[in-house]
């Protein structure tokens, strides 16, 4: 059996559930908080090209608007693919906004930390936008 390392993180956000999930849901949007979505392409309805310091990298999203889920299949340049749950989860008035990234097996540890890095600015970006 073989065990890849998970990393999760959270924002609490002061914008509607609903809000923070729209914004979220539309890849046009990520330009403004992602390093990693300033250069994408769209290939189909839920299917994107991210060019990326990494190499280009596919992504399918699996975004479900009822029950807040924003999820993705990342398939990157070796072919692997990395399922990234992205999820809106009411917080009082307001939301949190959770991301798990894990390190697949073609991964290095620096793209790993690259990752990382984007997932946490990502969610403190978003955070700033939507309380602004």
């Amino acid at each position: 059996m073989s065990l890849y390392k998970f990393d999760t993180f959270s924002v609490s956000i002061e914008a509607k559930p609903q809000a923070v999930w729209e914004f979220v849901a539309d890849l046009n949007n990520w330009k403004q908080f992602s390093d990693f979505g300033k250069d994408i392409e769209k290939i189909k309805d839920n299917e994107w090209v991210f060019h990326t310091s990494q190499g280009d990298v596919r992504v399918i999203t699996k975004f479900d608007k009822e029950k807040l889920l924003l999820d993705t299949i990342c398939i990157i340049a070796s072919g692997e693919e990395q399922f990234i749950p992205y999820r809106v989860v009411p917080n009082g008035d307001g939301s949190e906004l959770i991301m798990t990234n894990h390190q697949g097996e073609t991964s290095s540890g620096k793209e790993y930390a690259e990752q990382i890095k984007w997932m946490k600015d990502e969610l403190a970006t978003i955070k700033k936008i939507l309380e602004t």
